[in-house]
């Protein structure tokens, strides 16, 4: 079996979506894998090859207001034009999300559906994660032991899944862990940091977006 990740994140490397593609990977069975770093709007001739010869593609990629990153978007339309050499591909999505909720990236899912249908591939299942940026502080921590035990059971039923190229109700986890000390970690490690690289102050975070024109 050739399976072929698509990790759609514009970051080239050290995103969440890499770091939930390299949790997924030891619970694959030994089988043909190649990930490949999609960050723009473009595919080479090689990795369209790789990708429309495989058996199983998994999108991997972060949620971009309730879809896909844009660059993403335009490589499935290119792919949609030129087509796939095998007929029989079985499609899978992993989706995070800086929300609590994995429920979010539900529209996500309906559009790589849809665009299965469009092109004629087989839709599997999704796994929508949330509070992706926790990602990073929980990655060194077994999988089943830690504030993402519920993507243990998730990643294991999408294994089972790909393995007989089925399909599969999705599956939306949010970490176990108490949403308002998870919005004070984001705060702390995340959203006021981003705001003061940006030359922001914390309560600007809290401004409508006219207030800033």
């Amino acid at each position: 079996m050739k399976l072929v990740f698509i990790n759609g994140s514009p970051k080239n490397k050290g995103s969440n979506t890499e770091n939930f593609i390299k949790c997924l990977l030891p619970f694959m069975p030994p089988c043909e894998t190649e990930v490949l770093y999609i960050n723009n709007d473009c595919l080479t001739e090689d990795e369209y090859i790789k990708i429309s010869q495989s058996d199983v593609l998994i999108f991997a990629f972060p949620l971009y207001v309730d879809s896909l990153p844009s660059h993403l978007l335009k490589v499935l339309v290119l792919l949609e034009e030129k087509g796939f050499e095998n007929k029989d591909i079985a499609v899978y999505c992993i989706i995070n999300n800086g929300f609590f909720e994995g429920a979010q990236n539900r529209i996500a899912c309906s559009i790589i559906k849809n665009w299965c249908n469009a092109v004629g591939l087989k839709w599997g299942m999704a796994v929508g994660i949330g509070a992706g940026e926790m990602s990073p502080s929980v990655m060194n921590a077994p999988l089943d032991k830690g504030p993402f035990r519920p993507l243990s059971f998730a990643f294991n039923s999408l294994v089972q899944t790909i393995n007989h190229r089925s399909t599969a109700d999705n599956i939306f986890v949010s970490p176990m862990f108490p949403r308002f000390l998870w919005r004070i970690a984001a705060n702390c490690t995340f959203w006021l940091p981003k705001a003061k690289a940006n030359g922001l102050k914390g309560k600007d975070i809290f401004r409508s977006a006219s207030s800033l024109k």
